[in-house]
């Protein structure tokens, strides 16, 4: 099992990586989404992907500096609630200093979508996430259809949603 400081430096890494080569790739063919039941950082469960419902899929963690810029944007769609679109991000819970730091970065930021707890590294191995941040973009019937490697912008964001 990878420690801790081993997988957020090499995630640190990627993550610069992934600012430098941010890509967005359309998929030729949808491709079925992985199906996860993972916990929320409020002490529930949700599962992935929603069938039904069209769904942006966020991984993410408290110490990437390309995260910490993208969410306030994931925070202002779900506050307008203007889109059928649901947003749901994973912490790779893994990758941090524990729950609670999670916890208080949410609260710090006055987070309320729901956050998936990927608490060792079984939706990123599933989703086979090499940086962060990515973002997948799943239709009504639970296909991949879009996913985006790197920071996305608050326009990107609504171009998903309004879709």
């Amino acid at each position: 099992m990878m420690n801790r400081s081993y997988l957020a430096t090499s995630l640190l890494f990627m993550t610069l990586f992934a600012f430098l080569m941010n890509t967005e790739m359309e998929a030729k063919e949808p491709v079925k989404a992985p199906e996860i039941e993972a916990p929320t950082l409020t002490g529930g469960t949700k599962v992935v992907p929603q069938k039904g419902k069209r769904t942006i899929l966020h991984f993410w963690t408290t110490w990437c500096p390309s995260c910490k810029m993208e969410l306030p944007a994931f925070q202002q769609i779900v506050r307008e609630n203007k889109s059928d679109v649901d947003i749901l991000t994973v912490n790779l819970l893994s990758a941090e200093q524990g729950k609670h730091a999670v916890s208080q970065f949410v609260k710090d930021r006055k987070l309320t979508f729901p956050i998936l707890l990927d608490e060792h590294g079984e939706m990123m191995k599933k989703y086979q996430i090499i940086t962060i941040p990515t973002t997948f973009f799943i239709n009504e019937k639970g296909e991949i259809v879009k996913n985006h490697v790197g920071p996305l912008t608050k326009k990107q964001i609504h171009e998903w949603t309004n879709s």
